[in-house]
């Protein structure tokens, strides 16, 4: 990976620099493998991102906003109690070696001073934060491991903590004398993959390696291959790859090359409950109607049991009780037609249980209708949700998981009673076009209808894809071009379940002229007054545009 022992090493002397006697004021888990730490130094606010991710582990301040959930976990609130309010005492690395503790000066409940270290270790699927006391007792941890898990290391509270299995014989490339430079650069210590191979690349180049590794350890800045098969990045420019790369500052570098790769991970494990839950109420309806219109059909086809009733009763004289089937003339067309008798009943009660069927399916059409109509907005309803999943972010999932609760498929968690919170506004997603024109499009129900009901104004244009689940876009203008047209069609096209078909109808039409549709399900509508054009979904004009902030 990318974030080597090499990298760690400067990223641990950056921040000594940066953050030594700093207070921790607050910490926050933003995901399952990641924490936040808010941190006053050098009379500056700060946060420290720690993360444990399988793929993409790493430690740097940050300026990108995380969300912080409402609640804290027991592992958030176990750092709190421990952390918040001690001051930041030493950060090292265990050699160059890709494991770099934090030590944390504070006090107890006593007054005492406590001396607590956090540590960091990068070990791809075994990556873990860990929090030891000064004794070497484990505190907690953000990945415990009980004996059933591993009988090599335990890490778990109570447990002492040990090290890793270390690379003891591995050469320190700080040292270069000595170092025979033969190609073998993996066995040098915090070396990655791809260093190795430009170092390799760069000797049979006439670099001298001694060189090239000094630019490494006193780097300031990331450099990040650009349209390569594979995305890296280091503290040097990686030639062998033949690519293109761009050159960031040190945490900034770190916050671009992993934002995206961060938010659709956190994305994904804040909200695969919330899929799941989706799929199945789609899943479950789709083989409710199924089974529905089974029975309607049944119900409509009924006749044959009304008729089978009146032919009991006309031929009462021959049945017995036990008879367990009768064969008669049907006087209709002078045909034999067998029923089926219940052997417990005489001739009477079987023909008034073919009268009760009859009468019940008769009556139950109308039911049958209603709950098959009330089923297919269901299947729409559900279908219209996984579609907008797809472009969801984390603010947008958890409005979908509001709008949820508040029409009672999900029931919403009971928080401690606190003082009453403002109801916020909805996000959605602002941008401006290359003419300067602002648009607005939602990526979930109560964005849709928070956007085209409340904020846009009368004379704007709201666009959507034609009759599936898409996002409505709003063109902030009283009067529309062909760019303006194209464009917004485009978008709706884009954020819908027709994102990846040709020749999509996109409906459009003033603000003015939408009515909300009745029934309470936010975001939908019922249009007057519109206009259809159909358009072949770009990806490439979202490149065109620049968003709203940035």
């Amino acid at each position: 990976m990318s974030f080597d022992g090499i990298v760690m090493n400067r990223y641990v002397r950056a921040l000594n620099e940066a953050l030594i006697t700093g207070k921790v004021s607050r910490i926050y888990q933003v995901s399952n493998y990641e924490l936040l730490i808010h941190i006053r130094a050098k009379g500056k606010n700060v946060k420290l991102l720690l993360s444990a991710h399988p793929s993409y582990a790493r430690f740097s301040l940050t300026t990108m906003d995380y969300p912080t959930p409402p609640m804290p976990s027991q592992l958030v609130m176990s750092l709190r109690k421990h952390l918040e309010g001690a001051f930041i005492k030493e950060i090292r690395q265990l050699g160059l070696e890709r494991i770099a503790m934090m030590t944390f000066l504070g006090r107890n409940e006593m007054g005492d001073d406590t001396h607590l270290t956090l540590y960091l270790e990068i070990m791809g699927k075994h990556s873990n934060i860990i929090l030891v006391r000064q004794d070497g007792t484990i505190i907690d941890a953000i990945k415990r491991i009980n004996p059933e898990m591993s009988q090599v290391r335990i890490v778990q509270p109570g447990a002492r903590y040990e090290y890793p299995p270390l690379f003891d014989h591995k050469k320190d490339p700080h040292h270069f004398e000595g170092l025979a430079y033969d190609k073998m650069y993996l066995d040098w210590s915090g070396m990655s993959p791809v260093l190795a191979k430009e170092l390799t690349y760069r000797q049979e180049k006439g670099e001298d390696v001694k060189e090239v590794l000094t630019k490494v350890f006193q780097s300031d800045h990331l450099y990040i291959v650009q349209n390569a098969p594979k995305e890296e990045f280091h503290l040097i420019p990686l030639t062998h790859l033949s690519a293109h790369f761009s050159k960031e500052p040190l945490y900034d570098g770190l916050d671009h090359f992993y934002a995206e790769k961060d938010e659709k991970d956190r994305i994904k494990q804040q909200t695969s409950d919330l899929k799941h839950f989706l799929h199945n109420e789609w899943q479950k309806n789709t083989n409710k109607i199924y089974k529905l219109e089974q029975t309607l059909f049944e119900s409509t086809n009924s006749e044959d049991l009304r008729l089978k009733g009146e032919l009991l009763y006309s031929y009462l004289d021959q049945i017995q009780k036990g008879m367990t089937q009768i064969t008669v003339e049907n006087y209709y067309d002078n045909t034999p037609l067998t029923i089926e008798l219940d052997p417990r009943f005489d001739g009477k009660t079987n023909a008034k249980r073919y009268f009760s069927r009859y009468t019940k399916a008769k009556n139950s059409i109308s039911i049958l209708q209603e709950q098959i109509e009330k089923t297919k907005n269901e299947i729409e309803y559900f279908d219209g949700m996984l579609a907008m999943m797809e472009n969801a972010g984390y603010y947008d999932a958890l409005e979908m998981k509001e709008e949820l609760e508040s029409l009672g498929y999900l029931h919403k968690k009971k928080h401690a009673k606190g003082p009453k919170q403002k109801k916020k506004m909805p996000h959605f997603e602002s941008w401006i076009a290359k003419d300067g024109t602002e648009i607005w499009i939602g990526k979930n129900n109560l964005q849709n209808d928070f956007l085209t009901f409340k904020h846009a104004r009368k004379q704007y244009y709201w666009f959507h894809v034609k009759d599936m689940p898409g996002s409505h876009v709003i063109v902030c203008q009283d009067t529309l071009d062909e760019y303006l047209i194209r464009l917004a069609a485009n978008l709706a096209a884009l954020y819908s379940k027709a994102a990846y078909s040709s020749s999509v109808p996109v409906n459009y039409a003033k603000v003015q002229s939408l009515k909300k549709a009745p029934g309470g399900i936010p975001g939908k509508v019922i249009l007057s007054h519109y206009k259809t054009i159909y358009i072949d979904p770009d990806p490439a004009v979202r490149e065109t545009l620049t968003k709203k902030g940035a």
